[in-house]
């Protein structure tokens, strides 16, 4: 090749490389970031972390992993029920951060995680309308998800017992419009538990909730006999998920344990 034709290639080339070199060398940077900001996050860090992931973000606003990264950094920075107002903050940041990565998803593969997440923090925040609303929202795009069913049961256990009492002693003030709606919720909540138990059959937190919900049930019911069957239904489930939370800590106990580092 002659000189003339090298000289040529050379300028093509450094036509070339600000495009595709700068952006290469852009997701490096971004990756970096990342890299460092795991670091930080595992060694509790969590400011330092959020710091690197929202400029992995900067740089490559389309890497979802450090989206999911950031908003699990001001989830652990959020405490539920402190007074504390960076707590709230960290709290509505994830949120808004987890929501993100929702949006930015493949509709054919939603990030069901992110979702689930969602829910979990607007019910720690005691919102619990969006909690359950988020709850749908993954039984829209995955209906045979057991966490958002068993979460569907956890709200409708909390809004029952908030309503009878913990001895069904509010339900005689009750009007028969809250009566029913209180019924009608907590019926949702234990055909929601039937489905996530059919799915998951060793789901003892979901049996846990069974038994709690029975017994919020049998608090409304004026027949004595049919009042003794679900405490005995509920007795039994509570048995049951008993049994298999001690065998599941039994397996966990045998699991190898990993040397601290």
């Amino acid at each position: 090749m002659s000189f003339k034709n090298r000289w040529l290639v050379l300028l093509v080339l450094l036509a070339v490389l600000p495009l595709s070199g700068c952006n290469f060398i852009t997701k490096l940077r971004a990756r970096d970031n990342l890299n460092k900001g795991v670091k930080a996050f595992s060694e509790q860090n969590y400011e330092v972390a959020a710091k690197y992931f929202e400029e992995t973000i900067r740089l490559d606003p389309e890497f979802e992993i450090a989206r999911m990264y950031l908003a699990t950094t001001y989830t652990s920075q959020f405490v539920p029920g402190s007074p504390d107002p960076r707590s709230k903050e960290n709290g509505d940041k994830a949120i808004a951060t987890f929501k993100e990565v929702v949006e930015m998803a493949d509709p054919a593969t939603p990030n069901i995680n992110a979702m689930i997440s969602i829910a979990s923090l607007y019910y720690q925040m005691k919102e619990v309308e969006e909690s359950k609303k988020w709850c749908r929202k993954i039984q829209e795009v995955d209906p045979n998800n057991a966490e958002a069913l068993y979460r569907i049961a956890v709200i409708d256990f909390d809004e029952s017992i908030r309503r009878t009492g913990l001895q069904g002693e509010n339900i005689e003030f009750m009007s028969p419009e809250e009566k029913a709606v209180t019924l009608a919720n907590v019926q949702e909540g234990l055909d929601a538990l039937d489905k996530a138990i059919q799915l998951r059959p060793a789901f003892f937190d979901a049996m846990e909730y069974q038994n709690l919900l029975w017994r919020e049930k049998a608090k409304f019911e004026t027949d004595e006999n049919a009042k003794k069957e679900l405490i005995r239904q509920a007795d039994l489930v509570a048995q049951k998920a008993l049994a298999l939370r001690l065998k599941a800590e039994e397996e966990e106990a045998k699991k190898p344990k990993k040397l601290a580092k």
